[in-house]
């Protein structure tokens, strides 16, 4: 199989599988809120957000720089990778371990503790699967990736249809995700050991290689978690856990859209990495370029058409309990483009080695940012959560696109923009003219409209769409 027939398989699984993923994600997103309310769900957002916390811990930046050391052909990826495995799961054992028991010293509800507990087991498996992914992205063997992740939501799925007929609630719930990070793992394991021998390793020469190549992504990683989730921690402890589900229901949509584009760009850091490698800078921009406009085409609508639909939006997947969560959608869907295109700079900042010139912002943002959270959530519950989160990520975008434009003088092209934006204004007319029709039709209305638009306006042509596949050929 040519390599061009090898990207364009591995696009259209990534694509059918993500949306397979995502609307069993969605539909049990919808289950977990309609049968825990707002408060218990406040429970289950505390739970995971008290676990992330450790997961800063955990991380180490290993996917990344996994990724990025295999894509050089000196290195082994089998030695590479059974070693980052290994330490990853030492790292997950020893601070999972410590999560399950520091969390009784919290003033938290004893089923929030309990939570904890249960939920640790599935942090391991999750971390362990991400330290995995490189592996497919290099060899353009997504769609293994994705078949493992589809057959794993599968089974989710059906497990929380059984312990919510069961009524197990909470840790029931909780019980379900665990099972589904086991069998993520499990299968990806299985698939894994096709290209490369894998196993735990400990080879203290490896060891030293990754940690020397990885502390910069990890203190960056950890720097943006702390500001990321810990709006979430600090409104578990100064107000309600009511308050939390409100607020949790729609991050969790932010999530969703996030890990989409994490994933997409997942595949782009071999290239970015490559271009670096062999010094074609002329290709670097092309590909950053490129990727640029793509994000632009997906983030102003989503912004647009948040704005219109996400009362609707929150009503239909979380109920009508939710309804005030669709306001707070509206601004966690510009946090979430921020981060879209934040995104995009970092995996260039990693693909030059520059990591460490980010670590100063991170920290200042980092601690700006828990400031904030401490003084305003008292005060503003939610809503200081959402617009503090998006003041945070703009100051992370800005500052990674300073570092790139100083480092190969990189500045983005926006020809593209004034025609996204009309195309999005154009499909706002029909969300605001029958604004009384179901969501799902608004939505597919809405999608319709805006490409049509943006096709006819020549914003949607055909050049982009080969140099996404084109840069990845050559």
């Amino acid at each position: 199989m040519t390599e061009v027939r090898k990207i364009a398989g591995n696009t259209l699984a990534q694509t059918v599988g993500k949306i397979i993923t995502i609307a069993v994600g969605l539909i049990a997103f919808g289950l977990i809120t309609r049968q825990l309310g707002q408060e218990g769900f406040g429970y289950y957002t505390t739970v995971y957000a008290f676990l992330t916390v450790f997961a800063i811990l955990i991380d180490l930046g290993l996917q990344l720089t996994a990724t990025k050391l295999i894509s050089d052909p000196k290195n082994d990826e089998g030695v590479i990778l059974s070693n980052a495995l290994t330490i990853r799961l030492l790292a997950s054992v020893v601070f999972l371990s410590l999560a399950a028991l520091v969390v009784w010293a919290f003033p938290y509800n004893n089923l929030i503790k309990l939570g904890v507990v249960v939920a640790a087991s599935g942090f391991i498996f999750t971390s362990l699967t991400a330290t995995l992914t490189g592996l497919f992205q290099k060899h353009l063997a997504m769609p293994k990736a994705v078949l493992a992740d589809v057959l794993s939501k599968i089974i989710y799925l059906s497990c929380l249809l059984l312990v919510i007929n069961l009524g197990y609630g909470l840790i029931g719930i909780i019980i379900a995700t665990v099972i589904d990070s086991f069998f993520s793992f499990a299968i990806l394991f299985y698939f894994a050991r096709r290209y490369t021998k894998l196993g735990l390793s400990f080879n203290w020469l490896v060891w030293q290689k990754i940690l020397l190549a990885t502390w910069p992504i990890a203190l960056t990683i950890a720097l943006n978690l702390i500001y990321f989730k810990g709006d979430l921690v600090i409104m578990s402890l100064l107000r309600s856990q009511a308050e939390v589900g409100l607020y949790g229901a729609p991050y969790k949509i932010l999530e969703v859209l996030i890990n989409v584009i994490y994933l997409f760009l997942g595949l782009i850091l071999p290239l970015l990495a490559s271009a670096v490698a062999s010094n074609n800078f002329g290709r670097l921009k092309k590909i950053i370029q490129a990727v640029f406009d793509f994000l632009i085409i997906l983030s102003v609508p989503l912004i647009i058409g948040g704005w219109f639909l996400g009362r609707p939006m929150m009503i239909f997947m979380a109920g009508p309990d939710f309804a005030i969560s669709g306001d707070l959608i509206k601004i966690l869907l510009l946090a979430t483009v921020i981060i879209f295109l934040a995104a995009l700079f970092g995996y260039v900042i990693i693909a030059l080695d520059k990591q460490k010139q980010m670590i100063k912002f991170y920290a200042i943002n980092a601690i700006i940012s828990i400031i904030a959270y401490l003084i305003f959530i008292p005060i503003y519950s939610y809503w200081a959560a959402a617009w503090i989160t998006v003041l945070s990520e703009l100051f992370i975008l800005l500052n990674a696109f300073l570092v790139v434009k100083k480092t190969i003088t990189f500045q983005p092209h926006l020809n593209l923009l004034g025609k996204v934006i009309l195309a999005s204004l154009i499909m706002a007319i029909p969300l605001t003219a029958w604004p009384q029709l179901p969501f799902l039709t608004l939505l597919i209305l809405g999608v319709a409209v805006y490409f049509v638009v943006l096709y006819l306006i020549r914003g949607l042509d055909r050049q982009l769409i080969a140099e996404i596949i084109a840069i990845k050929n050559k």
